[in-house]
Order: structure tokens, then C-alpha cells, then sequence
């Protein structure tokens, strides 16, 4: 693991300096995008975390009733001397019961994460194509995640003794150039104003009869 993230590490440094190199005499510009704070402020992520809630919640209340009939086998089992005949059908019917309950229950949670795995991973196809377009749009040549330059550039100046400086000098992630343009407010923006305009119901048809 450590091998193949040394590799892909190596592979984006070689993109950086040949393969997106700006013209001759052209700095290049780096910008930078937050995922985090986009995933976290993007209204699509808060919608689809309160439909998880709701769809958790809905999953829970229809376990309940058969949850509870396993219990009811169980009391009806012990109504019977443990070993007995009647005892062992209701224990065999009980322990086939709570083997649905596990197996559907299983499922439909597999169902549940299935579908919010599609959405989230819509979601960063989405920051993808927004980062690159407001990239294009400010002539930035390579945007990486704020991640990734964690730490971004340190001061030296501010250095406490020698030991201090050469962790300082170590820990650069960045040397050129200094500045690294945040690109994340815009893209967030232009994020949610997609969103919020995708969510507006259709105007309705004129000479349409009104809903009721």
C-alpha cells in the first residue's frame, strides 16, 4: 500500500513539472480545493444525509414487528419443558425466524448503502467537472485537494531554533510557486446554485389545470 501511494505520488509530481507545464516564460498556477468543507457544505450532501436518516428510520420501524414475533416464538418455546418435543419445533421455527429477520434486514441495509455510495459518488464526479471548469475559467493549470498539501507552505521565518527550521524546510509540500489560489468558495457556489436550481419544480404548461 505504502508502495503504491509512493508511486502515485511520484506520478503526479512528473504531471506537475512535464505534463501540464505552462508556456515558456508563464508561471504555472496551482489552485487548491477543500473537499471536505464542499462535501460538507454542498446542500445535496445535507439532503442526502436526511434521507439516510429517513430511510434508516423507515428500515427500523418495519424490523420491529419482526423482531418482536421472534421474541413471541421464544416465549411460546418456554412455555414448554426445555428438551421437549413441542419445546424443540418452537425452537427450530424460532431460530428459522430470526435467520429471515437477519437475512432480510441484511439485505435491505445493503440495499440502503448501495444507493447512497452511487450518490456520493455522483457527488464528487460533480465537484470533478465544477473544480475543472472554474480551473479553466482562471487559467489554473493543476488543482490539488487541500489534503494533499497539508501542511500548505510554512513560514520559516517563524522558526524556533535550528531543530524547528529543518522540520519546517522537510515538511514543504509546495516551493513553486508560493501562492496557491483556493479555488473551493467558487466552487462550492456554483455547487449549490446547480442544486438549489435542479430542485425548482417546472413551471407549469400553459392553460394546464392547477394541481390539486
Amino acid at each position: 500500500m505504502g508502495q503504491r501511494r509512493m508511486l502515485w505520488m511520484v506520478a503526479v509530481a512528473a504531471v506537475a513539472a512535464l505534463g501540464i507545464a505552462a508556456p515558456a516564460g508563464a508561471e504555472m498556477k496551482i489552485g487548491s480545493v477543500d473537499i471536505v468543507e464542499v462535501m460538507n457544505n454542498y446542500e445535496r450532501t445535507k439532503d442526502a444525509n436526511a434521507d439516510l436518516q429517513v430511510e434508516e428510520a423507515n428500515l427500523k420501524a418495519a424490523a420491529e414487528p419482526k423482531v418482536r414475533e421472534v421474541s413471541e416464538f421464544r416465549l411460546r418455546r418456554d412455555g414448554f419443558n426445555k428438551g421437549s418435543e413441542e419445546w424443540r419445533r418452537l425452537d427450530d421455527e424460532a431460530i428459522q425466524k430470526e435467520m429471515e429477520v437477519r437475512t432480510w434486514l441484511a439485505v435491505e441495509q445493503a440495499k440502503i448503502e448501495r444507493r447512497h455510495q452511487e450518490i456520493l459518488l455522483d457527488m464528487y464526479r460533480e465537484i470533478e467537472k465544477v473544480a475543472g471548469r472554474v480551473a479553466q475559467a482562471k487559467g489554473v493549470d493543476l488543482v490539488f485537494t487541500k489534503a494533499f498539501l497539508s501542511p500548505p507552505q510554512i513560514d520559516l521565518e517563524d522558526s524556533q531554533g535550528l531543530e524547528d527550521l529543518k522540520n519546517r524546510i522537510v515538511s514543504q509540500r509546495l516551493l513553486y510557486p508560493a501562492v496557491v489560489a483556493d479555488l473551493t468558495p467558487e466552487v462550492l457556489k456554483i455547487l449549490n446554485e446547480g442544486y438549489q436550481a435542479a430542485k425548482k419544480p417546472a413551471p407549469a404548461a400553459e392553460g394546464a389545470p392547477p394541481k390539486e
